[in-house]
């Protein structure tokens, strides 16, 4: 995989403020931004569902393979050299939710991982199972 585009929303304060600091970001492999529905998504993504695009990031690698929420947080993650072995880390069933039955509470998470890697707050956490045991207390009390 050599690139994803990234359909965000720009309407949406966390996706605006996400898709700055990921464009900040030096990068493994090629992120580029498309606002999700417009017209451009639809003329690229002509198959995707784009009212479903619309509720939470869709990533889609060059080789097709489509992305969405969590999974696609993880995708981005993995895009950045920085940032790779967290894409690692989250990945794991424990920390990285699939369905949710609390969906703000995905969002919330989110919003709270996207702040402590602005703030390089994950530099203090451990490494290994010690580093995932660390951040799921943190995603769970939402503090440091």
């Amino acid at each position: 995989m050599l690139a994803l585009t990234v359909l965000y929303d720009p309407e949406c304060g966390l996706c605006r403020r996400a898709h700055d600091w990921l464009a900040e970001q030096a990068k493994l492999i090629e992120l580029h931004f498309v606002p999700c529905a417009s017209d451009e998504a639809r003329k690229r993504y002509p198959v995707l569902d784009h009212d479903l695009t619309k509720q939470d990031l869709t990533v889609i690698g060059d080789d097709g393979a489509v992305y969405f929420g969590p999974k696609a947080w993880l995708m981005v993650l993995w895009a950045l050299v920085r940032y790779r072995d967290w894409a690692y880390r989250l990945a794991t069933p424990e920390l990285l939710p699939t369905s949710s039955s609390d969906p703000g509470g995905v969002t919330a998470n989110l919003e709270w991982l996207l702040n402590a890697l602005q703030f390089g707050r994950l530099q203090y956490l451990g490494t290994g199972e010690l580093g995932v045991g660390q951040l799921d207390q943190y995603l769970h009390a939402r503090s440091f």
